[in-house]
């Protein structure tokens, strides 16, 4: 072994080659089949003439056979290495997924193609009063013999690949308790990438629907509170309005006769008097106007005896008469069957806009639809006036007049909004159902 001739012997290298395969890695075999054959080369070398052609062939077949050894082994260990690599991979990611459905915050489980469990959460144990050696393996119908035929029907439109999603479900436990699920049903796939079974979520939504219920009440309350309000406001400027008009005026009105009766009784007797007298007839005639006018305002008994379209005309006339506005009233057939409630609701809406277009807008025209539209009834004041900003009036609170409009059209079920620009003038639009009024309008 100590001569060349020695060195050149491949056999001498096939132990140590082979027990390089109970060793981890690919390079102890790489470095020893490398080693053999190289050696193998420098005792050729080193042996001139002592090798004959037929010795040389032999050994040149014993080095490819090392070769070929150090190539399957190299390849076993690689092969080895990438199937403990994935079975590594595969118990972490079999162990991410046992934790992810034990620990996950809604009920979960997990079934194969016979609705046996294979893996279940604790929020599901917790839930439905199981334990996970009960369920694991069994199948869901034993467990819950009670479930309905929608639900069977669920689960397999999820085993045949849909997934089936509930937003609000009613569910009845078997102590009798209502309560409410969200669920969903998904489909797992195999590896080759058939359906394996489903999974099925499910989260407790009852205490969120209880919420949801008692702010729907208070909501309720709240709109009823306020259509009673606003109903209360409206008998409340009937009751000022008829005292106004039946009380005040009618006593000016007879103070008005005597002074003017005064004032000429005066001057026929040229006592210097008369003048004094006709100047307060003339303002005790003005106050009575203005009363009127204010009584009108506040109930206008037009809308009540006449009719919504004759106290629009009047309310818009009244308007370009005192501040000499250019208006423009458009008035399509009305539907039969508007309420007073709902009559008074547009009016106010009508008084409040041009109110705030005469303090506001500084417009110039103002143009006042009235017309049927989508089972119900339209309103709609435009201006020219200065407008404004409407993503900064968001950030303010309104005015109490607007908010008083949009309440009442809220009230009545119906759509109220404000649209405005800067300089191109704004638009009060308004919209009441004749289908869903409220009894005590």
């Amino acid at each position: 072994m100590m001569t060349p001739l020695g060195v050149a012997v491949p056999m001498l290298y096939t132990i140590p080659l082979f027990l390089t395969w109970a060793r981890p890695g690919e390079r102890s075999s790489t470095l020893m089949g490398g080693s053999a054959i190289f050696l193998t080369l420098v005792g050729v070398v080193f042996s001139p003439g002592e090798v004959s052609e037929i010795v040389f062939v032999e050994r040149a077949m014993a080095s490819t056979l090392h070769f070929v050894v150090t190539w399957l082994l190299i390849v076993q260990k690689r092969s080895t290495r990438k199937v403990k690599a994935a079975q590594q991979a595969m118990h972490d990611s079999e162990e991410r997924l046992r934790l992810f459905i034990e620990h996950a915050p809604v009920a979960l489980a997990m079934f194969d193609r016979g609705m046996r469990y294979l893996a279940v959460s604790r929020r599901w144990i917790t839930d439905y009063g199981l334990s996970e050696s009960d369920v694991i393996g069994h199948s869901h119908y034993e467990i819950f013999p009670e479930i309905p035929k929608r639900w069977k029907a669920i689960h397999q439109r999820g085993l045949a690949g849909d997934i089936v999603r509930e937003e609000e479900d009613r569910f009845q436990r078997a102590d009798g308790a209502d309560r409410w699920l969200f669920w969903e049903v998904r489909p797992w796939k195999t590896a080759e990438g058939r359906v394996g079974g489903i999974v099925i979520f499910t989260e407790d939504i009852t205490e969120r629907k209880k919420v949801e219920q008692e702010l729907r009440n208070h909501q309720t309350q709240l709109e009823d509170l306020t259509g009673k309000l606003l109903t209360a406001q409206e008998e409340e400027r009937k009751r000022i309005a008829r005292d106004l008009h039946d009380d005040f005026t009618q006593q000016l009105a007879a103070l008005t006769i005597d002074l003017q009766r005064q004032a000429q009784v005066a001057s026929e007797s040229g006592m210097p008097p008369a003048s004094h007298l006709v100047q307060m007839g003339k303002k005790t005639e003005q106050l009575t106007t203005d009363l009127q006018r204010m009584a009108h305002r506040l109930h206008s008994s037009l809308l009540e005896h006449v009719g919504l379209e004759a106290a629009f005309r009047e309310c818009v006339e009244e308007l370009s008469a005192r501040t000499g506005l250019t208006t423009e009233l458009v008035i399509r057939e009305l539907p039969r069957g508007i309420s007073l409630g709902q009559a008074t609701c547009l009016y106010r809406v009508l008084q409040e806009s041009l109110q705030n277009v005469t303090k506001h807008a500084k417009a110039a025209n103002i143009l006042v639809r009235l017309q049927p539209s989508r089972n119900g009834v339209e309103l709609s004041i435009q201006d020219d006036g200065l407008g404004f900003n409407q993503s900064g009036e968001a950030t303010q609170p309104r005015g109490l007049g607007l908010t008083s409009m949009a309440e009442r059209v809220k009230t009545l079920h119906g759509t109220f909004r404000i649209e405005s620009t800067v300089g191109f003038g704004t638009e009060i639009y308004a919209w009441i159902p004749l289908s869903e009024v409220k009894s005590d309008h």
